[in-house]
């Protein structure tokens, strides 16, 4: 694994690593806002993975060319909405749990903050 990799990947992996220990940890104690840890563990999953394909995409478009940068953020952005609300469909017509609301809320903030570092890879790439 290259050091370069590790570097510019570590806002995700910290993030992934952050959710997963806070989520592990909510369910050994008793909250007042009921939280369902295994969908957040499972969303948390699925977005980890989305952005690992989106920076290995990133990574590899051309400098020079600024509106293929635009159109691969925005291509990342579209395909993570697609998988994220797909999935977020298929565990809603299973019908095991009712997801809640709060499951949603941080769901959504977790989207927003992947979304947010892939930005700033772009940001970056800029810069070098």
């Amino acid at each position: 694994m290259n050091i370069y990799f590790q570097k510019k990947f570590l806002p995700v992996f910290a993030l992934f690593f952050a959710v997963l220990a806070l989520s592990l940890l909510q369910q050994n104690r008793f909250v007042l806002i009921p939280i369902n840890s295994t969908f957040i563990l499972v969303v948390n999953g699925i977005l980890f993975m989305i952005a690992f394909f989106n920076f290995k995409r990133i990574s590899q478009v051309d400098l020079s060319k600024p509106n293929v940068m635009v159109r691969s953020v925005m291509t990342g952005a579209m395909l993570k909405f697609i998988i994220f609300g797909g999935a977020a469909l298929w565990y809603a017509i299973q019908k095991k749990a009712p997801i809640g609301n709060y499951n949603l809320m941080i769901a959504m903030v977790l989207y927003l903050l992947y979304t947010w570092i892939e930005i700033g890879w772009t940001k970056i790439k800029k810069d070098a």
